[in-house]
């Protein structure tokens, strides 16, 4: 089958046969057929016309380019937006104002404006994390920080622009103090900031197993649960933290989501935990004041509470069920509430990365990963590998050893990994609704290092089998989606903030383009990814 391609700057034809594969798999640039020609046409007819459509692209050519007068223009990149079928090639892309102004192909940088060459390079929208703790340490833990202020002010210098250097332009903090909101926002340069305010949880439970004083800052977003009353702080009135003023303290936080959590101790222990009813109630006050309802669950149990209560996006993959620890095979019962999520359309994070990083205590290899360098000051990688840094891994896990049942806990974190693994690929199956969360940092330890964790993420969906596109599609256009951003973030269209990358692969084609950044766009102005690396 004979194939042409025209475009405004240039025209060419081949005899190899290619196809866009969109949702489903890769592609690469200027190999999608825009013009076919066979079924038995005869060579005479094919030559004329070849040679017509020659003729009529080289008037085109012809046109002189429009001139673009101030801004920024993007020239000659290859476009892929989650949106569009197929990429756009040759676009010439302008940002002025911080947004997209403009998107063409033949258009170019006039003499006060500034022009990027994209030759050979290709343009995509800003990742959306939509599941960070920017405020927790991924790297050092409570001793560390103490005997070490140094380390931990050059670690939090770097960690917003950690997640740029990754490409990540947007991040969503679930479980924000109003301390760490102002740290963020207050550095100098920092992805577009979204959170959730502070999670809703149950007193007692995780993340609030010791409640401090009502006049500490680290007071917990709570809300009185009845069935776990025996838990419940005998200061506090639980008429004063009902579900509605949960979700009004996160409201007030200007937050565009809320979080709940629905944790009884990860199939281990028995933890006080928000039940189904507590949660159609926050649901109810989430969505009287248009916020998002994000719920912290892994388990079968916690899944389909989330899902009785019509939760938005459920905050974790799935890889707790009842039975024997090590068995990493879904149960019935798993596919059950995997596929009631595809039905109900609930969106769902898988969090791979949050089990896999644990890891780290065991194999320290990561410190290898010259993507660290992007991630970690060489002063925290440093105290990392020293005797210190290496007694405090040890001495943690030690921790995680103790606290393991049988069989301990380097085979159940195995079993672990391989449930997470097992049941994303279900969820894919299933054709659940999958956004892109890296819940960084997820354990203690190093294992989640800010920005690389992300990377890491989307590193884990494509060793399952997901597609590429689909990886593009839930980290850009379907977090906005999900999250209500839509109308801002998550695609390439004029409108839009320019929150863009610029890479030297094709992300369609393998996830490893990821590691190709080069250029961050941020508010359309560029920051080349180099300069984000940590010097101190």
């Amino acid at each position: 089958m004979l194939r042409v391609e025209l475009s405004g700057r240039k025209a060419r034809m081949s005899l190899r046969r290619n196809r866009y594969l969109g949702r489903s798999g890769t592609s690469q640039p200027g190999r999608y057929p825009l013009v076919t020609l066979g079924g038995g046409l005869s060579n005479r007819l094919i030559a004329r016309t070849l040679t017509a459509l020659i003729i009529l692209n080289a008037g085109s050519a012809a046109h002189a380019q429009r001139v673009v007068a101030e801004g920024t223009v993007v020239e000659n990149v290859t476009l892929i937006s989650p949106e569009r079928i197929a990429p756009l090639l040759h676009a010439d892309v302008v940002l002025l104002d911080g947004k997209i102004a403009e998107i063409g192909t033949n258009l170019a940088a006039g003499p006060h404006a500034r022009r990027i060459d994209g030759s050979g390079r290709f343009l995509i929208p800003g990742l959306i994390d939509s599941h960070v703790h920017a405020g927790h340490s991924a790297a050092l833990d409570d001793g560390a920080i103490e005997a070490h202020p140094e380390l931990w002010a050059a670690y939090r210098a770097q960690v917003p622009r950690a997640y740029l250097a990754f490409g990540f332009t947007s991040i969503v903090d679930l479980d924000l103090t109003q301390s760490d909101k102002a740290w963020f926002e207050g550095t100098p340069l920092h992805p577009r900031f979204y959170s959730c305010g502070r999670g809703i949880k149950a007193a007692g439970g995780y993340m609030a197993f010791n409640v401090p004083p009502l006049s500490s800052p680290n007071f917990p977003n709570l809300v009185y649960e009845p069935k776990e009353a025996e838990h419940w702080p005998k200061s506090l009135e639980p008429a004063d933290y009902t579900a509605e003023r949960a979700v009004s303290r996160a409201a007030d936080a200007e937050a565009i989501c809320v979080k709940a959590f629905v944790e009884s101790g990860f199939g281990m222990f028995n933890w006080p935990y928000l039940h189904t009813e507590t949660l159609q109630k926050i649901q109810a006050a989430a969505r009287a004041r248009k916020l998002v309802l994000m719920v912290h669950a892994n388990s079968v149990d916690s899944w389909r509470s989330a899902l009785d209560a019509h939760a938005d996006i459920i905050a974790h993959g799935l890889w707790v069920w009842p039975g024997d620890f090590g068995n990493s095979v879904p149960p019935p019962a798993a596919s059950n509430v995997i596929a009631a999520a595809a039905r109900s359309g609930t969106h769902v994070q898988p969090t791979l990365q949050t089990v896999a990083g644990e890891r780290a205590m065991i194999d320290p290899s990561l410190l290898d990963d010259p993507r660290l360098t992007m991630a970690l000051p060489p002063a925290v990688i440093d105290y990392l590998r020293s005797a210190e840094g290496v007694k405090a891994r040890t001495a943690l896990l030690e921790e995680y050893r103790k606290a393991s049942p049988t069989p301990g806990f380097e085979p159940l974190l195995r079993a672990a990994i391989q449930r997470t693994r097992a049941t994303f690929k279900v969820m894919l199956q299933d054709h659940v609704p999958l956004v892109f969360g890296s819940d960084t940092p997820g354990v203690d330890g190093f294992g989640n290092p800010p920005g690389l964790n992300g990377r890491l993420e989307l590193q884990n969906w494509a060793d399952a089998s997901a597609p590429p596109f689909l990886i593009l599609r839930a980290a850009t256009l379907d977090n906005a989606t999900a999250l209500g951003l839509s109308h801002e973030l998550g695609s390439i269209e004029v409108g839009k903030r320019a929150d863009l990358l610029l890479l030297k692969e094709n992300p369609l084609a393998s996830v490893s383009a990821y590691d190709s950044i080069e250029t961050i766009f941020l508010n359309g102005e560029p920051i080349a990814r180099d300069t984000l690396r940590a010097h101190n």
